[in-house]
């Protein structure tokens, strides 16, 4: 029987996915930088990493959200959380090798504003919340690209750094003490000089009580 993908080999995989962007889209477009296309690019280099990996899983791209829920064995009774967004989509959806949903994955490229990644924060911790005993989610993760320039007081290496920490603490804020959360990095690059990128993943679960 095929062993089943690991949680970290996921997020590994994600990560990885962002380096392959970053070069794939600096050389087709003549120089040009990951933050400068669009987010679906990402999510396509994501979901094929994924599918990559050794073990049993399955993948669906803008999955249902509602359907998702059903799916997961989480859908309930009564009108779903606003955060949900009944009628919106999961960028990618990664099920167990049983077909019941096992993880949410949300894609982002650069992030500018804490308005739109904190959002799928929300929306990661309501899907996790929903039926959570008898729900087959195992996890949620919110990955995501930064860069920036050297200043007159800060590398570009450390505002990279900076902000992705700050995404990381805002995100722990919005989760509070029900859950769990596990920043995972690649290499801070600096493929031009006085200029830095990094890709980051943040994994969520339930705190187990």
């Amino acid at each position: 029987m095929p062993r089943q993908v690991s949680m970290d080999s996921v997020i590994e995989a994600v990560l990885a996915a962002y380096v392959d962007a970053q070069s794939t889209y600096e050389k087709m477009s003549g120089g040009l930088w990951l933050w400068e296309a669009p987010e679906y690019f990402i999510t396509t280099y994501i979901a094929n990493r994924i599918w990559q990996l050794d073990g049993k899983k399955f993948l669906t791209l803008e999955n249902g959200s509602t359907q998702a829920l059903q799916d997961a064995g989480a859908r309930g009774r009564g009108r779903l959380p606003r955060s949900l967004r009944e009628k919106g989509r999961v960028d990618i959806l990664l099920w167990w090798a049983n077909a019941s949903p096992r993880a949410i994955l949300e894609v982002k490229n650069q992030i500018f504003a804490k308005d739109p990644y904190a959002k799928d924060i929300e929306r990661i911790k309501s899907f996790l919340s929903r039926g959570s005993d008898e729900t087959s989610l195992q996890f949620g993760a919110l990955s995501f690209y930064a860069s920036d320039y050297s200043g007159d007081r800060k590398s570009a290496r450390d505002k990279v750094s900076d902000h992705i920490d700050r995404i990381f603490d805002h995100t722990k804020k919005l989760l509070g003490d029900s859950f769990r959360a596990k920043l995972y990095t690649t290499d801070i690059n600096e493929d031009l000089p006085d200029n830095a990128w990094q890709a980051a993943c943040i994994a969520i679960q339930r705190q187990v009580t």
